[in-house]
């Protein structure tokens, strides 16, 4: 029934569009999260590959996160200090994982996904 549900047309792009407003909104308010949302989007209401889906969402997390840090700097939030110290692992660690995803398993992408997820909740919450 689900299936048959998801199946019209209309019903896909109103359920993804609802996750695209969430993703975007979630990752301007709080800096993150919102790949993840798409990244269940994609997967569960696109029925698109767990690789492609993280790949995917990263090309709208970019133009999003522009977005709001064009707002954060605008509001002076950002601390450029941090960015002088982090620029090049963060480059570095961006290309040894876009290298990797595509010699890992799905299953171990999932799985490293999931801890990491539960990981990072973990952290908000016991802050």
């Amino acid at each position: 029934m689900i299936k048959n549900f998801l199946s019209k047309k209309w019903v896909v792009f109103v359920l993804f569009s609802i996750a695209s407003f969430l993703a975007g909104g979630i990752n301007g308010f709080v800096g993150t999260g919102g790949g993840i949302l798409l990244v269940f989007a994609f997967s569960k209401i696109l029925n698109i590959e767990n690789k492609d889906a993280f790949a995917s969402s990263l090309s709208v997390t970019v133009p999003t996160s522009a977005v709001a840090i064009y707002n954060y700097v605008k509001q002076e939030n950002i601390d450029f200090s941090l960015l002088k110290q982090l620029w090049l692992p963060v480059l570095l660690g961006g290309i040894l994982g876009a290298f990797l995803v595509d010699k890992l398993k799905v299953e171990w992408l999932s799985s490293i996904f999931a801890v990491l997820v539960i990981y990072a909740g973990t952290c908000l919450i016991l802050r």
